[in-house]
């Protein structure tokens, strides 16, 4: 298959990927682990519901073939959700979002580092170009003051295991349909995130009535939408051109956040949109 259509599908959850900081400013008073709990737990009954009734063969093979790596894929995936709340708790938001987007400068080392993958110097230098841009967006507010550093430690361990689910689920993308390998998967991913409300947070808390839309839309359009396209897209990209196109993310939150909350974004950042698409652009090409 033609590599644009992987490229596209990419660039969509780079879109969908956005949607997620608008939801969670609507959902004000509720805890950040039964944030992701819930946004886990829906998107896995959606989902289960999906492959049962569409692609009950193929989910049945999935859960035979796939037996070992889902259960690590979901352990890893859970874990990246755990450590970016922690970092959000635990440093500012900035933070917290700038260092997670040093994934796809990960998912290249690690690849490279095993030998799977070989980029050229274009790839590399776009790659770096993207991931600075995405970093200067917020270059003015990011602070390494003591305070923060745990935090930040938990945002760059986010990083990490995003990385490594991108890099070791290449196997199971490969040969899985998507609709019938997600539903198990998010299954495993709200394994680690339930321990951790418990464990690391005070539980679970009940949502408001008037919350249930922003949380509905947090599961469907960047969990759904934004993770299962990603997912798809890397049947045709590496995983560090998959994480660059997920770039897009803070550049579709601005934008969102203008038309919807009234927050207008400094000049500096349309700037550094265009440095995320440039360096986009020379990963993928």
């Amino acid at each position: 298959m033609a590599k644009i259509f992987y490229v596209a599908q990419g660039a969509a959850a780079g879109f969908f990927f956005g949607t997620a900081s608008i939801f969670v400013r609507f959902l004000h008073g509720l805890d950040a682990f039964t944030i992701v709990v819930f946004r886990v737990l829906v998107a896995a009954v959606f989902l289960w519901l999906v492959g049962f009734v569409f692609f009950r063969r193929e989910l049945s093979a999935v859960l035979r073939r796939f037996s070992r790596e889902l259960p690590l894929l979901g352990f890893l995936l859970g874990l990246h959700l755990i450590f970016f709340v922690l970092g959000v708790q635990n440093t500012s938001v900035v933070n917290a979002t700038t260092l997670v987007n040093t994934t796809p400068a990960m998912a290249l080392a690690i690849g490279w580092g095993l030998g799977w993958i070989k980029p050229s110097n274009i790839n590399i230098i776009g790659l770096l170009l993207a991931v600075a841009g995405s970093a200067s967006m917020t270059f003015g507010q990011f602070s390494l003051q003591s305070p923060n550093l745990v935090g930040d430690l938990y945002a760059v361990l986010g990083a990490l295991f995003w990385a490594l689910y991108l890099v070791f689920g290449k196997k199971v993308r490969e040969a899985a349909n998507i609709f019938a390998v997600l539903g198990p998967l998010y299954t495993f991913t709200a394994l680690p995130a339930l321990s951790a409300a418990y464990v690391l947070g005070p539980g679970l808390s009940t949502p408001r009535t008037e919350q249930l839309f922003a949380l509905f839309g947090l599961a469907i359009f960047p969990t759904v939408l934004g993770h299962g396209l990603q997912f798809s897209s890397l049947r045709g990209l590496h995983p560090y051109q998959a994480s660059s196109l997920a770039l897009l993310e803070p550049i579709v939150a601005t934008a969102l956040a203008a038309v919807l909350l009234y927050e207008i974004a400094d000049p500096i950042t349309y700037v550094s949109a265009a440095a995320v698409i440039t360096g986009i652009y020379l990963v993928i090409r």
